[in-house]
């Protein structure tokens, strides 16, 4: 069976100090900033933890797409690529009934869609580098995406140094983001993509710093998005850029460049918008292949297990017809099923559980941002004012809108919503921020 072998114990203290090396070069960049050294040291101890624990329950406990499709494949297409039964050039094919064909006998169905394929495609490479080792493709992905969400990190910092604890918590301490971008799979190189694209963007537009490497960064990171997971990007750029648009003109001193990026943004919403109301019937069926994917899992291996291991955890929020129209009227009750769910009382195992806690304590925190005094203003006057809170809120509730109204198991739930957890969360603590900041101006004296 696929999975951990004894050489996955052999090789991973070998490949874990070359990962130390690799970290403590980057770390060196920090040694004159006593937070950036801490928060950078501790979230890769944290990662690397997380990426032991993932590792050992997706092989032992809860199996699943990690080990059985995407590890499992990738082993087995370098396998044929080594036995001279294909060549290098299966790593420029888009999934389809060719690639598929070749899918080892459990596996066959899923490689007929390039969203599985281009994951397969990124494990055939590590396979390469790390003589198919599960555990050390997963600390070198885990790896990848704690420097992803680090990236995210910085550009936050860069914006509200003063609520750096809070940021980092967002950003590199949230458990079921640690979890779930741990190991080989589609959030994890999501996750990291976003993180390293929202990063390059701002340096080109805004910093005007390594703008050809930056460039280099966000065309990969949009390609590996747009493959695996097209609403994504869907949902994330409008709002990022519109943020990227107005933070442009708050510091710009050229007259004509304010007037350009006052016309160019609201006519790039605008072409968007279009876009996306044009196409929504095929971006929505695009997506709705995950919960196609998911339902048949009981008679394939490569999910089944995943469903089993969160057995009884399905929920329906009525059947989705694939339009705009139809994503609008389910939008509140899939965003906070999204957030807030599973309840502590539909837990039906320890990782659940555990998922059920952190949803309530964001509840809690969220009702508490209302609560608190001007905390309904402050919310609605940050939203529609602070273009970052904007960029952070619409993103992350658009996301969660798509989620909530595609996913029936609260075993994927957790998975997916992770992109915008992230984002959701430090909206709140910048409103939450911006709120106490404003009292303590009001209680100066004169």
């Amino acid at each position: 069976m696929i999975g951990l072998t004894l050489y996955d114990y052999i090789l991973f203290p070998f490949y874990l100090i070359l990962v130390i090396l690799v970290f403590k070069k980057l770390r060196e960049r920090y040694k004159d900033n006593e937070t950036l050294y801490f928060y950078f040291t501790w979230g890769f101890r944290i990662k690397i933890a997380m990426i032991i624990i993932y590792t050992l329950l997706a092989n032992f406990v809860i199996r699943g797409d990690a080990v059985d499709l995407y590890f499992g494949e990738g082993v087995h297409f370098k396998n044929l690529i080594l036995n001279g039964n294909e060549d290098l050039s299966l790593l420029f094919r888009l999934g389809g009934k060719y690639i598929d064909n070749l899918a080892s006998e459990g596996e066959k169905g899923y490689l007929a869609m390039e969203n599985n394929y281009m994951v397969v495609k990124v494990a055939i490479v590590l396979c390469f580098f790390t003589f198919s080792s599960f555990l050390v493709i997963n600390l070198i992905i885990g790896f990848i995406a704690f420097l992803g969400s680090w990236q995210l990190y910085l550009l936050f910092l860069k914006l509200y140094p003063a609520i750096h604890k809070h940021l980092a918590i967002a950003c590199l301490c949230i458990p079921t983001v640690l979890f779930w971008s741990s190991g080989i799979g589609k959030d994890t190189i999501c996750m990291a993509s976003l993180g390293f694209l929202s990063k390059a963007l701002f340096d080109i537009l805004i910093e005007k710093k390594r703008v050809l490497l930056n460039f280099i960064i966000s065309v990969f990171a949009i390609y590996l998005i747009y493959s695996i997971k097209s609403y994504i990007i869907i949902s994330y750029l409008p709002p990022f850029l519109f943020f990227l648009g107005m933070h442009a003109i708050k510091v710009t001193q050229n007259d004509l460049l304010k007037l350009l990026f006052r016309i160019f943004i609201p006519l790039s919403l605008i072409i968007i918008a279009i876009f996306v109301i044009q196409n929504s019937e095929i971006l929505f069926q695009d997506y709705s292949s995950e919960k196609i994917l998911d339902s048949v899992s009981k008679t394939q291996n490569a999910f089944s297990n995943q469903s089993n291991s969160f057995d009884g955890a399905f929920f329906s929020l009525g059947e989705f017809n694939g339009s705009i129209t139809g994503l609008i009227k389910m939008a509140p009750i899939a965003i906070a099923t999204t957030f807030f769910r599973p309840f502590l009382w539909e837990s039906r195992n320890l990782i659940m559980l555990l998922s059920s806690i952190e949803s309530m304590l964001l509840l809690l925190f969220t009702i508490s941002i209302f609560l608190k005094k001007r905390g309904l203003v402050t919310f609605f006057k940050q939203f529609f004012f602070n273009p970052l809170v904007f960029y952070c809120l619409v993103f992350s509730l658009v996301f969660a809108a798509f989620i909530g109204v595609t996913t029936f198991n609260f075993g994927s739930l957790v998975r997916y919503k992770i992109p915008c957890t992230p984002f959701f969360i430090i909206g709140l603590v910048i409103i939450n921020y911006e709120r106490n900041k404003k009292i303590l101006e009001n209680k100066k004296p004169g």
